[in-house]
C-alpha cells in the first residue's frame, strides 16, 4: 500500500467514525466543508431507522431481493502582453449567486406521495417518478438502485441555501440508465435553475458506485463526492452551480457532458480518468489542485473564464481541444504533458506555464491572443505548430531561457525572422530568451480530434 493510499484509508476511517449514526458531523471536517464552499448545509432531521410505509411516488420504491452485506524575477510586462489572469487564481475564486436558491417548487398534487427526510437502511430500488423533500440518506450498509427511465424530482419548500433538498449516499449508489431511457435527477420546476436542490452527495463511499446514462440538472453541486470511488459513463450535468466536485476521491468518467455550470468540474486531492467528455459553456471549465488528472479526447469550449486551471497537479492531456475561452490552460507548479492537442481561439493566453515542468508536444497553438506564456524555463515545447496568434506566439515573462526547439512556424521561416512573434530578452534585457532553433521544415503530424473533441 502506497503512502497516499494509506493516508486516504486513515482519513476515510476517521470520517466514517465521525459521521456514524448520521448525527452531527465532527472530527475531520464539517459537512459544509465536505460539500464545498457554497455554504449550503442540509438541516439534520431526526428520522426513524426504517423506511416509512407507502413512501413512493407513482410506484413504491422496491426493496431488492439481495442484500450485500515566485514566478520568475521579471518585472511588469508591456500592457499588450499581459492578457492572462493572476497565476494561481482559480479554485478559491468567488462565485456568483445561483438563480434557483430561492425558487420554490409548485404545490404537490394531493394524490402524490413524497419522500420526506427519509433514511434508507436496506437495499432499495427506485423506478418511475420519485419526489423528494428534504434529504434522502442511504446508510452505509444499504444500496440504492435506480432503474432506466427513473425521474427523481427534488422539491424545495423554503428559500435559502440551508433548505435545499438532496441525496446523501454513505452506502452505495447504482444508477442504471440507458441511452434511450436515461435516469434523471432534477428539480420539481419545469425548467431547472442552478441551486434549486443541493445535489448527489457521496460521503466516504468506496463501494463501486456506478452512474450510467444519467442527467443531473439544476443543482448546487450536481455530484459532490468526498473520500469516495465512482465510475460514470454517459452522465451529463447541466445548469448547476458546480457540475462535479471531487475531494480525496477516485473517479472514472467517460462519454459524458458538463455544460451551463458556474464551474464545470472541481478537483481537490483527487484522481480522475476523463475520456471523451465535453465541457461546454461553463463559466470556468475545470479546476484542480493537489490532484492527478488524465484527460483523453476531452473538449473544453466557450468558457467565460479559464478552460483548465490547475495547481500542484500531475496531469496528462492527450487529444484534447481547449478553445474559445478567456484563458485556455493555466498550470502552476504542475508536472506532466500536453500532447497532440488543439489550443485555439482563446481570448488571452492559450497556455500559461508557471513553475511547471510540463512537456508540450505534437499540438497546434493557434488564434490565441498569446499562444504560450511562460514564467520560467522548466517546461519545454517541441514538435508543435504555432500560427495566427494575436500578439506573440511565445511570451517569456521570466528571467530563464525557455526551449522551444524543433517547432513549425510556417513555410520559409528562419529563427532570425521570428523576432516579432516572440517576446524575450531581445525585447527586455531582464527576460530570458526563447530558444527556437532549429525549426521544423514541414508541418508536424498533428492529431485528429475524436467526435467529442472536434
Amino acid at each position: 500500500m502506497t503512502t497516499n493510499h494509506a493516508r486516504r484509508f486513515i482519513r476515510i476511517m476517521a470520517c466514517g467514525l465521525a459521521v456514524a449514526g448520521f448525527g452531527i458531523l465532527a472530527g475531520c471536517a464539517t459537512l459544509a466543508e465536505f460539500m464545498g464552499r457554497w455554504h449550503v448545509q442540509p438541516v439534520p432531521v431526526e428520522t426513524p431507522a426504517t423506511t416509512p410505509a407507502g413512501a413512493s411516488v407513482a410506484e413504491s420504491p422496491v426493496v431488492a431481493a439481495e442484500r450485500p452485506v515566485a514566478q520568475g524575477s521579471a518585472g511588469p510586462s508591456p500592457e499588450q502582453a499581459l492578457p492572462v489572469p493572476a497565476v494561481g487564481a482559480g479554485v478559491d475564486t468567488p462565485r456568483r449567486t445561483l438563480p434557483g436558491l430561492d425558487r420554490l417548487a409548485p404545490a404537490a398534487p394531493a394524490s402524490a406521495t413524497v419522500l420526506r427526510n427519509l433514511l434508507i437502511t436496506e437495499d432499495t430500488t427506485w423506478r418511475g417518478e420519485v419526489a423528494v423533500e428534504g434529504w434522502v440518506r442511504v446508510a452505509p450498509q444499504a444500496t440504492l438502485t435506480l432503474e432506466p427511465g427513473t425521474v427523481v424530482r427534488f422539491r424545495r419548500t423554503a428559500p435559502g441555501g440551508a433548505s435545499a433538498p438532496g441525496l446523501l449516499v454513505q452506502g452505495r449508489l447504482v444508477v442504471r440508465g440507458s441511452i434511450d431511457t436515461p435516469v434523471r435527477f432534477t428539480s420539481a420546476n419545469g425548467t431547472p435553475l442552478a441551486g434549486e436542490w443541493y445535489g448527489i452527495v457521496l460521503l466516504a463511499s468506496e463501494k463501486k458506485n456506478i452512474i450510467e446514462h444519467c442527467r443531473v440538472e439544476g443543482a448546487v453541486m450536481g455530484l459532490d463526492a468526498s473520500y469516495s470511488t465512482l465510475t460514470m459513463n454517459g452522465a451529463s450535468f447541466n445548469s448547476c452551480g458546480t457540475g462535479v466536485r471531487l475531494a480525496e476521491s477516485v473517479v472514472t468518467f467517460a462519454g459524458g457532458e458538463v455544460s451551463g455550470c458556474e464551474v464545470g468540474m472541481e478537483l481537490d486531492g483527487s484522481e480522475i480518468d476523463l475520456r471523451d467528455v465535453l465541457l461546454n459553456g461553463n463559466a470556468d471549465g475545470l479546476k484542480a489542485r493537489r490532484s492527478s488528472l488524465y484527460m483523453v479526447g476531452v473538449r473544453l469550449a466557450a468558457c467565460e473564464g479559464t478552460g483548465i486551471n490547475a495547481s500542484d497537479t500531475r496531469l496528462k492531456l492527450e487529444g484534447a481541444v481547449v478553445e474559445g475561452c478567456e484563458s485556455g490552460i493555466v498550470l502552476t507548479e504542475c508536472e506532466g504533458s500536453v500532447l497532440r492537442s488543439l489550443v485555439a481561439g482563446n481570448r488571452r493566453a492559450g497556455l500559461h506555464l508557471s513553475r511547471s515542468g510540463v512537456k508540450l508536444s505534437g499540438s497546434e497553438i493557434t488564434r490565441n491572443h498569446v499562444g504560450l506564456r511562460v514564467e520560467d524555463g522548466r517546461g519545454m515545447a517541441w514538435g508543435n505548430s504555432f500560427s495566427g496568434n494575436g500578439t506573440y506566439d511565445i511570451y517569456n515573462a521570466g528571467s530563464e531561457d525557455f526551449r522551444a526547439m524543433a517547432n513549425w512556424w510556417g513555410a520559409g521561416q528562419l529563427p532570425e525572422s521570428l523576432g516579432s512573434r516572440l517576446y524575450d530578452g531581445d525585447d527586455d534585457p531582464g527576460r530570458g530568451m526563447v530558444l527556437v532553433g532549429p525549426l521544423l521544415e514541414s508541418v508536424p503530424l498533428l492529431a485528429i480530434p475524436n467526435s467529442v473533441a472536434k
